[in-house]
């Protein structure tokens, strides 16, 4: 839809990650009003977004404390990122995963199909380890995500319903993991985005639109600094000379491993 209205030349990058993420959180929000008929406030308690934050903030920072602690101290703030770049990958991109997949698909799947705990976690779980598909490069990789991510949602859907639906329970821990997890390794770094990050002067055809699904993360890379790999580079039609990603300096990283 984008393409054919000439946006993707102008809303690329992390402005274009944070479009979609912000048309997923309309698109659920949507979704209820028309379901339900109700209006917004009551479409925000449907999704656990009117629940208390008080407690759930200080449940997800124990929780997550000594993750925090373990990443944190063998690194260093990393001084070039971006208020943008932090700002989507950290906060808007978890936010919007979780009214998709735990606010609206397990929620409606549990609470008003009724169709128990186990199926209607499986199927958001699915969906959502599908959608960390792109990050494998090989076989044993895309298993391991899979049951990482996979795990992961279930273990979500699970704390979401044990928290009374609050959302910003899960929402919290998600927002641990990214910020951190997904921004420390033992080694360099770089993100990938999935739009295959083609230039605005390339033709749109270039890219595959298989890379259009989610949002750019992370990865680690050797330490020969290889910060893009090959399927990316071929799906884009570029080469090596046409890299433009950052390795230990990507602004969206917070950490930066001590060297």
């Amino acid at each position: 839809m984008t393409r054919l209205a000439g946006l993707r030349r102008i809303l690329h990058g992390w402005i274009w990650v944070g479009v979609a993420n912000l048309f997923q959180i309309i698109l659920s929000v949507s979704a209820i009003v028309a379901a339900h008929v109700v209006k917004l406030k009551g479409a925000f308690g449907e999704l656990g977004l009117r629940a208390p934050i008080g407690r759930t903030v200080a449940f997800s920072f124990i929780a997550a404390l000594p993750m925090l602690l373990a990443f944190a101290v063998p690194s260093s703030i990393n001084a070039k990122m971006s208020l943008l770049s932090v700002g989507v990958g950290c906060f808007v991109a978890p936010f919007a995963e979780e009214v998709l997949f735990r606010g609206y698909m397990f929620g409606q799947l549990y609470r008003r199909a009724r169709w128990g705990f186990w199926l209607s976690a499986l199927i958001p779980s699915a969906l959502f380890a599908f959608g960390h598909a792109y990050q494998a490069s090989g076989f044993w990789e895309l298993v391991e995500i899979f049951v990482v991510t996979g795990l992961g949602s279930l273990l979500g859907c699970w704390i979401y319903m044990r928290w009374q639906f609050n959302l910003w329970t899960v929402f919290g821990l998600h927002w641990s993991d990214e910020s951190v997890v997904g921004a420390v390794r033992c080694g360099r770094y770089s993100a990938r985005r999935l739009d295959c990050e083609c230039s605005a002067s390339s033709d749109d055809s270039s890219c595959d639109s298989s890379h259009n699904i989610q949002r750019p993360i992370l990865e680690a890379v050797t330490s020969e600094g290889n910060a893009v790999d090959q399927t990316t580079e071929q799906s884009c039609g570029r080469g090596p000379g046409d890299r433009k990603l950052a390795n230990s300096d990507e602004p969206f990283l917070i950490w930066q491993h001590a060297s």
